[in-house]
């Protein structure tokens, strides 16, 4: 038996501090908790004279408001950068998690259409389920189109082919967003662990990088030693409890709490937010291929790790898209009659009419005359000198 702390366990613990040690547990654990205005404060009259570097510090130095403006500047910067990188892979848990539930439906309604409107037996699903890893999907769409176009196949079969492969598209994409979701979930696990690391606690406090470890590790003990006294006063008599990592077990507290969300703007995403859009809601509705869907999922999630290549404004990249794919997700009918009436609109196979229509769009419009001569106006006249 093993006993959890508590999210006022930490909030007293920090409390009883000394104003130094706390300072140092609030930097620590700054994508969970605010830095205060008295541990800002301290921060900028801590830090070192340049101008006295070679010999003893003055006492008594008052606050600069240049100094107090850098730290709050720098706290600020690294405290959205460590949320938004936990923020980041908790929207896509919580998408991937969403999408899951929506793709279980679309399944059974699918089975529910194929065993009662096309008559499909239990050995026929059977062998959809098994092949849908493997089949080559865009192929066998091909093979079928063509089938229906040389009138080598009735509309009914059609039909029931084609829900097949809908079917097998459906098992496959849900086996692809529940190893996407595991991933998902380790990254988040990851980022709601990790703290600022000691070079860029000392660029905020902006002390020396060798006078850190001593305030770190004074802080940590007292810190950990406070909160070993509620684990002690908490435990039954008996004693049959499992000792904890206090400091593990402090972020694993801390993470249970909701996800702060960030106010994201458009910085160039797919080059236009109009193709942006156009790509999520292909991405949400389930149109797209699946070689698209894998680059687009690809370019809306990866992360650059450096500075030099991004990594400030690379979570809130990700945030953005997937911010704006929750929002279409929320306006979409997912009701299950819209969703059959999505499927079966989806497997009616192309007139003959609508092919003709099609051609007739596609075919490039050709200039006239006039057109000819407006376009020879704005190049005017050739100068003959200039020919040959």
């Amino acid at each position: 038996m093993s006993i959890s702390i508590e999210f006022e366990h930490i909030e007293t613990a920090l409390k009883a501090l000394p104003l130094q040690s706390r300072t140092m547990l609030q930097l620590l654990l700054l994508q969970y908790i605010d830095m205060t205005q008295e541990e800002i404060d301290y921060m900028a009259t801590d830090q070192p004279d340049s101008r006295f570097l070679a010999g003893k510090q003055p006492q008594g130095k008052s606050i600069s408001l240049e100094a107090v403006q850098n730290v709050t500047s720098r706290s600020n910067q690294y405290k959205g950068y460590y949320r938004q990188k936990r923020e980041r892979p908790g929207m896509h848990v919580e998408f991937l998690k969403e999408s899951l539930v929506l793709m279980d439906r679309k399944i059974r309604i699918v089975e529910r259409m194929l065993l009662e409107g096309f008559s499909a037996d239990e050995e026929t699903m059977k062998a959809a389920r098994s092949q849908a890893p493997s089949v080559l999907l865009r192929p066998e769409f091909r093979k079928l189109d063509r089938a229906w176009e040389h009138e080598e196949i009735p509309q009914k079969d059609y039909q029931k082919q084609r829900l097949l492969l809908e079917f097998q598209a459906l098992l496959r994409r849900r086996a692809i967003f529940r190893r996407r979701q595991k991933i998902s979930e380790q990254e988040l696990l990851m980022a709601g662990t990790s703290s600022l690391k000691d070079h860029e606690i000392a660029h905020v406090w902006g002390i020396p990088l060798g006078s850190l470890a001593g305030r770190k590790v004074k802080a940590l003990e007292q810190f950990l030693k406070i909160l070993q006294g509620y684990q002690d006063t908490s435990s039954p008599s008996n004693g049959n409890t499992q000792p904890l990592d206090l400091w593990r077990e402090t972020f694993n507290t801390l993470a249970k709490r909701p996800i702060e969300r960030s106010l994201v703007d458009y910085d160039g995403l797919e080059k236009t937010e109009e193709i942006l859009m156009g790509k999520l809601e292909a991405f949400v509705s389930g149109v797209m291929s699946e070689p698209e869907e894998s680059k687009f999922w690809t370019s809306i999630t990866k992360v650059n790790d450096t500075e030099f290549s991004g990594s400030w404004a690379s979570h809130a990249r990700s945030i953005l898209a997937f911010q704006r794919m929750h929002a279409l997700m929320n306006d979409m009918d997912l009701s299950d009659e819209a969703l059959e009436d999505e499927l079966s609109a989806k497997i009616l196979p192309k007139q003959a009419d609508d092919q003709i229509a099609n051609e007739e769009e596609e075919k490039p419009v050709e200039l006239g005359e006039q057109g000819h001569g407006v376009l020879n106006s704005f190049i005017g006249e050739q100068d003959d000198k200039r020919r040959g």
